[in-house]
């Protein structure tokens, strides 16, 4: 079951998280008291927007974990600019954001730990992707996440969805590896994540039609795109004392 993490602040590029409460006779979960992500750089057609501080800027949305002892954190990040469209005129079309994070452990006072306890872990669970739909049958839509590691390898999830689909607000998890690959941060307690997310759009169909998008929501007085949300998972381990 998956449960949100109540967020104590979320600026514009910047996101504080507490884990849900711990009731006694759940496992022993490993997690610091509180942490938050800091968008620190954006590159790309789908994110031109770094710096803004509007409500539909590309920024950090929410957190959730499972509370079954699995433990798989999410936290999300919403794109207004990534959305696409394709039709008998533009069969295909694509778009990619290039973020990169910074990771922070903090203490109960909201100040940096120091010493850390705890490394964080990337890519616990694949990745999530929350956008809406309307595709024709012949009209595929193909998500890449790519995240960059300390090594010459880098972690790739892709989500494929075939038309016809017309929905909204449509949650996907990219399908698990027969392994799970997750990349231990190379310090305790803080940390650069970066990572690409791409989206194609084709249209194999003749006259097919098809579009990826978010919700239309009122913001100053017109219509803005909320984002498509892109859910990064993540665990912790604890660090040597």
């Amino acid at each position: 079951m998956l449960s949100g993490l109540p967020v104590l602040a979320a600026l514009m590029g910047t996101a504080i998280a507490r884990p849900s409460p711990v009731v006694a006779d759940d496992p022993i979960r490993i997690l610091p008291w509180s942490w938050n992500f800091e968008i620190t750089a954006l590159e790309g057609p789908g994110c031109p927007d770094f710096g803004e501080t509007e409500a539909r800027a590309t920024r950090p949305t929410f957190g959730m974990n499972t509370v079954d002892g699995s433990e798989i954190y999410y936290w999300h990040f919403a794109y207004p600019h990534i959305h696409l469209n394709v039709d008998a005129a533009n069969p295909e079309a694509s778009i990619w954001c290039e973020t990169t994070l910074k990771y922070t452990e903090l203490v109960q006072s909201g100040a940096p730990a120091d010493p850390a306890e705890y490394r964080l872990k990337l890519h616990k669970n694949g990745t999530r992707m929350l956008a809406n739909y309307e595709l024709d049958e012949g009209v595929e839509a193909k998500w890449t996440f790519t995240y960059d590691t300390d090594g010459a390898d880098k972690i790739v999830d892709s989500i494929t969805i075939a038309g016809p689909r017309a929905a909204d607000s449509y949650s996907d998890t990219s399908p698990a590896a027969a392994e799970l690959v997750q990349w231990p941060l190379p310090a305790c307690g803080t940390g650069t994540i970066k990572y690409r997310t791409e989206l194609t759009l084709s249209a194999t169909k003749e006259g097919a039609k098809g579009s990826v998008a978010s919700d239309l929501t009122l913001q100053d007085g017109e219509e803005q795109y909320y984002g498509i949300q892109q859910g990064v998972s993540y665990d912790w381990e604890k660090c040597a004392a």
